[in-house]
């Protein structure tokens, strides 16, 4: 099941795109970074960041990508699913945090194989890019990605943060003891733009 594709498609803006952002100090990848999205990904602006804003269009989880170019240690470039796409690593220091980041959103098995197996009801969040209540981390990760490092520095923690598009408004998952998901906590528009309603 597709989501929705944000990214211009035509030859003239892909051209345009690529100039602009490939001038100056980029560098082909030795070997390109392949694999598949990890999840479902957030473009802001037509970038995916680190910092994943959510709310507004989705690149899906079990996209193809190939990631051929970096810049100053903080972007790359390539495609997803055959459109044009720029990643951007927000709290990176180094090329080695930029690769690190990348690793964890393109993986080198497609994951809806793993989606495949799990319920109808998560599916359908995952589908959605939405979290629910019994969700556990790994499904919430395929669903909405990872929580910025800067307000989430630990994935075994009990609270993860995210931002939304509902005026810059965080909303935080809140994770059980059982290790699945307990209930959300924020405004009320920022809870809508995440929880899943069955």
């Amino acid at each position: 099941m597709k989501l929705s594709h944000p990214f211009p498609r035509t030859a003239a803006a892909l051209a345009v795109i690529a100039s602009v952002f490939l001038s100056g100090c980029a560098t082909k990848l030795s070997q390109p970074i392949t694999g598949y999205t990890c999840c479902n990904l957030r473009p802001d602006y037509g970038w995916v960041s680190s910092a994943n804003l959510l709310g507004g269009p989705i690149v899906p989880v079990g996209e193809p990508v190939v990631l051929d170019t970096m810049k100053r240690d903080r972007y790359a470039y390539g495609t997803i699913g055959g459109d044009y796409v720029s990643l951007r690593d927000d709290t990176a220091r180094s090329k080695e945090d930029m690769l690190r980041w990348t690793r964890q959103i393109v993986v080198p098995t497609d994951p809806r194989l793993t989606l495949a197996t799990w319920g109808p009801e998560v599916q359908k969040a995952v589908y959605a890019a939405k979290a629910a209540v019994g969700m556990t981390r790994p499904q919430v990760l395929m669903s909405l990605s990872y929580p910025s490092r800067n307000d989430t520095k630990d994935l075994n923690a009990n609270t993860w943060r995210y931002w939304t598009t509902q005026e810059d408004e965080p909303v935080d998952i809140l994770f059980g003891a059982d290790g699945t998901v307990s209930g959300f906590s924020g405004k009320p528009s920022a809870i809508r733009t995440v929880e899943f309603r069955r």
